[in-house]
């Protein structure tokens, strides 16, 4: 039941995404999708300048009137997709296909319409003394429906692409998390469970307390929570811990230096703290201790946790799954922009996270 869950979970979180990016085509209201649209537009003149075998057969006028032409079309339909995005952004593909490539052809019926007129009214170019209307008007809508159908085609496969990444991210980071809670509730219970004897009063708060840190986990829907709740759920797993480790268990906080709205991915702590209780202060009679530093530096934060290393080479090799999952984790958030890095000095084992600054998730 429980793993359905999960499938169900993962697939909501898959459809949304695709409704959400529903609209396969660029935002040609942009200024950088314009700028591209120019760019591209005026390689196209070029090619068809230097198409012919003899470069004598079209001067440099013709190139500019070209130009002219191509650039006047590029932009006007780009005006007309700006326009129409409004209108069919929740449509199905197959209607801003349709939809954006008929616009496009009948932007570039009327724009050929005035071009001919201007050309024919004023003998700018020996175009029409070789060329009927009728040739003038298929020859470009060739032209530009080809480009056109290629370009949308383009525009559609990549849409697709962002889409499976998207997806297939979110997959993998409701499964990261997935194998997170488990482990947090199992070793929450075992605490639980040495205290059933002997103190039952704590034994019954603690519950209590779990409880509510539970169904804050499962109600929070965003991946990426505020330091201030990364650090409450962090203390929590530490408070559960102490009433089965006794004064064993030392942890000192030096995060004041990190803004308490600061976006980190949830649960990123706990796994460490539970890394550093089993391999550096369980195995060791009289305990040892956890010290958790954090500042902003340059628009990233750093995230430094140190507790003292077992001698017991049991406890010390571990299976660096935690690290693994959390390198994993920060990937799928951040990409190249985050790092963890881990090392032993003397006594101690230090890991420490890298992350970009942020307060609001980006749209």
């Amino acid at each position: 039941m429980k793993n359905l869950f999960q499938v169900n979970k993962i697939a909501s979180k898959a459809i949304k995404i695709k409704q959400n990016n529903a609209l396969f085509l660029p935002d040609f209201c942009s200024f950088p999708i314009v700028l591209s649209v120019v760019i591209i537009a005026e390689l196209l003149a070029f090619i068809l300048t230097l198409a012919p075998l003899s470069i004598a057969q079209q001067g440099w006028n013709d190139l500019a009137l070209t130009s002219l032409f191509i650039q006047w079309n590029a932009l006007m339909c780009s005006s007309t997709l700006c326009l129409l995005r409004p209108l069919i952004k929740y449509r199905s593909p197959q209607f801003i296909a349709i939809s954006s490539y008929l616009s496009i052809l009948l932007t570039f019926t009327l724009l050929s319409e005035i071009t001919f007129y201007v050309i024919n009214e004023y003998k700018i170019t020996r175009i029409i003394e070789t060329s009927t209307h009728w040739e003038f008007l298929v020859h470009n809508l060739l032209i530009g429906g080809i480009i056109s159908a290629l370009a949308l085609r383009y525009f559609y496969i990549q849409h697709q692409w962002r889409i499976r990444i998207e997806t297939e991210s979110a997959t993998r980071l409701q499964l990261l998390q997935a194998r997170i809670r488990p482990h947090f509730l199992f070793n929450s219970l075992n605490s639980i469970a040495s205290l059933t004897q002997t103190r039952p009063d704590i034994a019954e708060r603690i519950t209590e307390d779990l409880a509510d840190l539970f169904r804050m986990i499962i109600r929070e829907d965003k991946t990426l929570i505020h330091w201030s709740r990364e650090k409450e759920l962090s203390e929590h797993y530490i408070d559960i811990e102490k009433q089965r480790l006794g004064t064993r268990l030392n942890i000192q906080w030096h995060t004041d230096n990190i803004p308490h709205k600061a976006l980190v991915p949830a649960l990123l702590l706990q796994p460490l703290l539970e890394n550093a209780i089993f391999h550096g202060i369980e195995p060791v009679i009289h305990g040892g201790h956890i010290t958790v530093t954090g500042e902003l530096i340059r628009h990233h934060l750093h995230i430094e946790i140190q507790n003292s290393n077992s001698k017991n080479l049991v406890h010390r090799q571990g299976n660096q799954i935690a690290l693994k999952n959390i390198k994993e984790r920060l990937h799928s958030h951040f990409s190249e922009n985050a790092s963890i890095h881990f090392w032993e000095q003397e006594n101690n084992y230090y890991v420490k996270i890298i992350l970009p600054y942020k307060e609001h998730t980006e749209s």
